[in-house]
């Protein structure tokens, strides 16, 4: 198991540093998300239970998109759904902008 990395070809190599990237870029989202919490509290002045609930239902949806997107690129082409799941999260990123309230996101 030691030699698998040592083993591989040049190509196999750049995958495995790509797909590293992508999963370390998405647990430092998570992790930023966790320091956010607090600042979220104090803005808004929500619970701490709130607070959970918000990063709760984040996770759950971010896992639910994941399965959601894999069918999507089954059925439209990976391309294409990875197009309608960037403009799906910078459109309601964007909407995330105007709330005022805790409710109203």
């Amino acid at each position: 198991m030691s030699n698998w990395y040592s083993e591989s070809s040049p190509l196999e190599r750049r995958t495995f540093w790509a797909s590293f990237g992508g999963w370390a870029l998405d647990a430092l989202d998570v992790q930023m998300f966790g320091l956010a919490i607090p600042a979220l509290i104090a803005a808004f002045g929500i619970s701490k239970a709130d607070a959970g609930l918000l990063g709760s239902v984040t996770l759950f949806f971010g896992a639910f998109g994941g399965w959601l997107g894999g069918a999507l690129g089954d059925r439209f082409g990976r391309v294409k759904a990875l197009q309608i799941t960037v403009a799906t999260f910078a459109l309601a990123t964007f909407a995330c902008a105007f709330a005022m309230t805790y409710t109203s996101s």
